[in-house]
């Protein structure tokens, strides 16, 4: 049975444990990423101003025979990067993808390459006959811009984010589609992905739904001491609902017996942000353990998505015993029973947003048991269980018997 080559420039979690879980399979040829500095390298590292940005890369467990990475690809980031940083990473990616291209060989089962970094590999793939796989760990991009486009006529300019020209530039838009149109089959986290993809020209692949899998915190049981706070946690953009959020508590006046906390990067415009000054509390990001601690005094997380492929603080969350309310235009549909481990809303549908809000203030015995639900909900949805299913699917349905 052939092996993947697994082209990934950055390494989020699901990489990580994609790659992982591939090696100790023995169906990684390689990982071909950016650089990734081993424990004894960031250490090094870390001892200097100029590379200590390298030393915070997460570190891809995979043994060193199996992972390829381009220098070159940083260096081109970072010479880019004062003109555009969206620019900037496209051409670092590109340089990783052409990286990847070359080693592409007929004896490979399959190439897996996440959205944004697969054309070339692809195109070379798509000539010796071998399999193409595209992890696409968000929504559709015509999907999302018909999303924002919305929001964006009835909220001008509340939103930096919203408003990066390069991210939605013509050239950017035909590589996405290209790449899709060359898959054989995309990768999916969430079932919202997948039903995105209806809005895609030409699209002829198979499309696997596998949510990822989740790290379980511990010490977070249900407590009675947990404390009257509703918990956001990610970037503060327009695309991830949290100014439909700032609406719907201060018009439940919500703030007067309940604390709402917006952890991560702020985008949304200071001048939106004055009608609500006082009614929140703004925390930059986050390490993983700090978070941890305030899931723990939570009652609530609210994921109010516009568009997200998935959204790993649902399930984080959930594994200390938090209760989300989340919006359909994510992961959770695929992780929360509604109103038994979590509440389930359409986004932009405010009064369903002020309802659950409503709710999960005035109930607090409801909540707790909904978090204790959702706790045992999420003790299923391990990273373990992840690898074994996408192990399956690719024994089954991808990679091509071993030729005799």
């Amino acid at each position: 049975m052939g092996k993947l080559l697994f082209v990934a420039p950055v390494l989020p979690v699901d990489v990580l444990e994609t790659a992982s879980i591939l090696e100790r399979n023995e169906l990684l040829n390689c990982l071909v990423t950016r650089y990734s500095p081993d424990l004894k390298m960031a250490k090094v590292l870390a001892q200097s101003s100029f590379t200590k940005k390298f030393s915070k890369r997460p570190i891809a467990a995979v043994s060193p025979a199996r992972k390829v990475e381009s220098l070159l690809a940083d260096l081109v980031y970072y010479a880019t990067r004062p003109l555009s940083r969206t620019r900037a990473t496209d051409l670092s990616f590109a340089v990783v993808d052409r990286m990847a291209s070359r080693r592409v060989r007929k004896e490979l089962g399959a190439v897996l390459a996440r959205e944004d970094a697969a054309t070339a590999t692809f195109q070379r793939a798509g000539e010796l006959g071998v399999k193409r796989i595209y992890a696409l760990p968000t929504a559709y991009w015509r999907t999302v811009k018909k999303l924002m486009l919305r929001d964006e006529e009835e909220f001008p300019g509340i939103c930096k984010a919203a408003d990066d020209e390069a991210r939605q530039a013509r050239h950017r838009e035909m590589r996405k589609d290209l790449e899709l149109q060359m898959a054989d089959f995309v990768l999916a986290p969430s079932t919202f992905v997948r039903e995105s993809l209806s809005n895609a020209p030409g699209f002829e692949a198979q499309t696997k739904v596998l949510p990822f899998g989740c790290d379980l915190n511990s010490g977070g049981e249900t407590t009675p001491q947990r404390k009257p706070v509703f918990l956001y946690a990610g970037n503060i953009t327009m695309r991830k609902g949290v100014h439909r959020l700032l609406i719907a508590w201060k018009k439940l006046q919500a703030h007067h017996t309940a604390e709402l906390r917006l952890i991560g990067d702020m985008f949304l415009d200071e001048k939106f942000l004055r009608d609500y000054q006082g009614l929140f509390i703004h925390i930059p990001r986050l390490s993983p353990s700090e978070l941890q601690l305030h899931y723990q005094q939570s009652s609530a997380l609210v994921f109010n998505a516009m568009a997200d492929g998935f959204g790993y603080v649902i399930p984080e969350a959930m594994s200390c015993g938090v209760p989300v309310i989340a919006s359909r235009n994510s992961g959770a549909p695929d992780i929360i029973e509604n109103k038994a481990d979590g509440i389930l809303i359409d986004y932009g549908k405010d009064d369903q947003l002020e309802q659950a809000i409503d709710w999960a203030m005035t109930q607090p015995a409801g909540v707790a048991s909904m978090g204790q639900a959702a706790r045992e909900k999420v003790q299923r949805l391990t990273w373990q269980s992840y690898g074994e299913q996408l192990v399956t699917w690719l024994r089954t349905e991808v990679l091509p018997p071993a030729k005799a």
